[in-house]
């Protein structure tokens, strides 16, 4: 951990005004403040309307796409674990680099629902007890390895049994090779699975190279060098520095990829990120942070894409469970809440661009309701109401901790935070600064009290049960995707009969379920549904959606929030 601090006395009142003054100070430091006009967008850049889904228009240029050319991204973050699939502690960053190495057995698509990729087909019995994985035939990973049922069986074995993905595919029972067809792998699950593949789009159904796989058992350097069938191949790898790929020119989703390479560079400070583009170190980044977006949209000079689709939620994560800690009580996680003025930060720090919060599904989201009973205002009094009925109950002194990444504006607004919560009557608010490539190490640790994070974007409930099911809760020091370490039985029923459910109507009503829940618990305080900008110099072309194997467009960027499929950029050269 780096930076600790506590707050100064500043009145609250000013406080806000104050916040402006400190994240104009940081982006004329960083040069990031004479950007111009707008430019193409996707999703309604209205802070107060709904998002769209609708991909971004596009030019004649851009429908004819020119083969060649090299493109230097930066992102958030490096990844500070092996890339192993089942070891990955793999954030947005993270999937935004080595979805390019790895394809997934399925991807998302733009119906909402899921496609086969990689895979030629997912097919379930009568009861959701059992999944079929048949390979799409004619598939080399990287090293000449067939891609196979073999290779299948190797990776959700292995999925299976991850220190990460273990969690998500905790009720598999068995993975094996169809006795009948070599090409095709049969999974059983302990109870109905029906939304299974919607795991296969994301770190589970990452397909690694079994002969690396093996290699790398014996040879631990070799897990930095990873091997898969996706569109570019491993070329170099440098932590905290730069990972570069070059073009497969054998990929099998012809005519991709375009590029002969591509670079992904972390720049963890999104007015730094920006900044390089501007210019000329990077062609390419993304951002959520309102005020990089803001900034773009003014810019004639550059490209922006927006992503607001994905339902991704910018909150702050309670740690609910850990013992002595007081965000145990329900009632003082909703003094927090009360305290908290989150339009204020999206107006003044975010510049206005995203949406206030009152849950973790936004209204492009099965299970997004207006009302959910999540406090949406500043009520200082009721905070302070019910932190004095706390420490009247629990004497001592009251004190907490909020951790928060090594982004300047990401500080200015724990800050905010901060200075509330002293004013709602807590003794001592503490802030830990921690670096990108370690937050999310320190948060499925369960190291923290609170974190500022993102998370929640997907398309089926199911997606977030190994982020709130108990059993993915583990004691402080333990790994696991139950970062907040919630236990709740009735939040577990609901997710439980989600997972089994093919019937859309009785699952909508499950999901607006547990929005109820999470509002009446506040056991996370929403901030606000994330809008990703991703941008560009002029003459580089996508991110756009493309046609699956089965004929349905994937969904605007990638199902997971900020990222994107590289191997449809291309650039005029």
């Amino acid at each position: 951990m780096g930076h600790s601090s506590r707050p100064s006395r500043r009145r609250p009142g000013r406080l806000l005004a104050a916040l402006v003054l400190s994240i104009g100070a940081i982006a004329a430091a960083c040069g990031g403040g004479d950007s111009k006009s707008s430019q193409t967008t996707t999703g309604n850049t209205d802070s107060t309307a709904p998002a769209t889904t609708a991909p971004p228009p596009t030019t004649a240029a851009e429908e004819q796409p020119v083969p060649g050319g090299n493109v230097v991204m930066a992102i958030e973050a490096d990844t500070s674990s092996p890339w192993r699939p089942a070891e990955m502690l793999c954030a947005i960053a993270c999937h935004q680099v080595i979805r390019n190495i790895y394809d997934t057995l399925a991807m998302p698509n733009g119906d909402g629902s899921w496609s086969p990729y990689l895979a030629e087909s997912l097919t379930p019995n009568a009861d959701y007890t059992e999944w079929k994985i048949t390979a799409r035939a004619g598939v080399m990973f990287h090293d000449s390895t067939p891609f196979d049922g073999a290779a299948i069986v190797e990776n959700l074995t292995r999925a299976k049994n991850g220190i990460t993905t273990g969690a998500i595919l905790r009720s598999v029972t068995t993975v094996a090779i169809d006795p009948a067809d070599p090409m095709t792998a049969v999974v059983t699950v302990e109870k109905p699975w029906a939304a299974f593949p919607f795991a296969m789009m994301g770190q589970s159904g990452y397909m690694a190279s079994p002969t690396w796989l093996k290699a790398s058992d014996a040879d631990a350097t070799l897990k930095s060098k990873p091997v898969g069938t996706g569109p570019f191949v491993y070329e170099k790898y440098v932590p905290n520095e730069v990972f570069s790929m070059k073009k497969n020119a054998s990929y099998w989703n012809k005519p991709y990829p375009y590029l002969d390479s591509i670079e992904f560079r972390p720049i963890p400070d999104a007015l730094s990120r920006r900044e390089a583009l501007l210019s000329g170190t990077v062609d390419i980044l993304h951002s959520a942070n309102g005020q990089t977006i803001a900034d773009a949209r003014k810019d004639t000079a550059n490209k922006l894409t927006e992503i607001s689709n994905n339902g991704e939620t910018a909150y702050s994560l309670l740690h609910v469970t850990q013992d002595g800690s007081p965000l145990t009580d329900k009632s003082l996680r909703c003094a927090l809440a009360y305290a908290t003025d989150d339009k204020g930060l999206i107006d003044t720090i975010g510049a206005g661009v995203a949406k206030q919060a009152n849950g973790p599904f936004s209204p492009t989201q099965v299970g997004y309701l207006a009302e959910t009973g999540y406090p949406m205002t500043q009520d200082m009094a009721k905070a302070k109401e019910l932190v004095a009925a706390y420490k009247a109950a629990h004497p001592g002194k009251l004190t907490i901790s909020l951790a928060t990444t090594q982004d300047n504006t990401n500080l200015v607004t724990a800050q905010a935070q901060q200075q509330w919560w002293t004013e709602a009557g807590f003794d001592e608010v503490t802030i830990d600064q921690i670096d990108q490539a370690q937050y999310i190490l320190t948060a499925a640790l369960g190291k923290f009290q609170v974190f500022q994070w993102r998370n929640h974007g997907g398309f089926d409930l199911d997606q977030q049960y190994y982020w709130w099911h108990s059993s993915g809760s583990k004691p402080v020091g333990e790994l696991a995707l139950n970062f907040g370490r919630i236990k709740d039985t009735k939040l577990d029923t609901l997710l439980d009969r989600n997972r089994a459910s093919a019937d859309a109507a009785e699952k909508k009503q499950i999901a607006e379920d547990v929005n109820k829940l999470f509002g009446e618990e506040c056991y996370n305080l929403w901030g606000s549904w994330s809008i990703w900008g991703i941008m560009s110099k002029p003459t580089v072309h996508g991110p756009v959606v493309f046609e699956l194997p089965d004929g349905k467009e994937t969904a605007f960027g990638a199902g997971i929030a900020g990222t994107f499929y590289a191997m449809n950029l291309w650039v005029e050269h």
